[in-house]
């Protein structure tokens, strides 16, 4: 093959890779593709989509998973917005990006039941006994007699390991719980069960089939109760462009109503 044909071979090659490149940005900066928490998916993300699409003609993907899932994500590029219900570790944040964390929101882990259930309260004692496996009828804690199915998400969440530092300490979850696969599972699980569980409470807040429990007296939204946490949303970089949209929608926005109303309390 001759020197000059080689050349435009490589020239092709060049213009068609570089359009394929700069096609694949282009795409990253006009959709918003989120991945992680799924305790923020079901608490803002996705019911702020629709709102946050009309107003900015910006799109928005997002993927229900789990908080260990969100930087990977980011850092292959699966994702351009991450979603941590936790701050980033320090394992996380040397992964080879400037990654930057936002504080979008701190919530309260919320603990239910069916609605029907007579409950009202419970202890942080007995709390931590039912997830235990140490309490496993009603009766004992004040509801009609009947096994207490416990409904946890898997290890990996940080919901569940929230709760777990906030409640449980070095005493294990009973091993007969059901273990859904990411947070947000644990209202389907949970759903038409005499079942007692927890999630982010702005992902539970809204549904009439589930009742919140007051936890030693205090309900999620008051300024002491116990089981406290902090969402994030993490950004290759300082949020620019698209990126620093959806934050602010979120911190000063439209879409502070979304949090809100999910009875969260606003970053700023």
């Amino acid at each position: 093959m001759g020197r000059r044909r080689f050349g435009k071979l490589v020239l092709a090659f060049v213009l068609a890779t570089g359009f394929v490149l700069g096609t694949e940005k282009a795409f990253a900066e006009t959709e918003i593709r989120y991945d992680g928490s799924s305790q923020i998916y079901w608490a803002f993300v996705k019911d702020s989509a629709d709102m946050f699409t009309q107003e900015t003609g910006i799109k928005i993907s997002a993927e229900d998973r789990t908080t260990q899932d969100a930087v990977p994500s980011l850092v292959f590029g699966r994702s351009n917005v991450a979603g941590l219900a936790r701050k980033m570790k320090l394992a996380e944040k040397a992964q080879g990006k400037d990654l930057v964390e936002t504080l979008i929101a701190k919530d309260h882990l919320a603990v239910f039941v069916p609605s029907n259930s007579k409950l009202e309260n419970i202890s942080g004692e007995s709390l931590k006994k039912v997830f235990a496996g140490q309490i496993k009828d009603w009766k004992e804690i004040g509801d009609e007699h009947g096994p207490i199915v416990v409904v946890i998400p898997q290890a990996n969440t940080a919901c569940q390991k929230n709760f777990r530092e906030l409640v449980m300490g070095d005493t294990p979850f009973v091993a007969s719980a059901a273990i859904t696969p990411t947070a947000g599972a644990v209202l389907e699980e949970a759903k038409g069960k005499r079942a007692l569980s927890f999630i982010s409470y702005g992902a539970v807040s809204r549904r009439p089939e589930f009742k919140i429990l007051k936890v030693d007296g205090k309900y999620p939204g008051d300024q002491t109760y116990a089981l406290g946490q902090d969402l994030y949303l993490v950004t290759e970089g300082p949020p620019t462009g698209i990126f620093k949209k959806y934050i602010d929608f979120f911190l000063t926005g439209n879409g502070r109503e979304v949090i809100l109303k999910a009875g969260l309390l606003p970053a700023l």
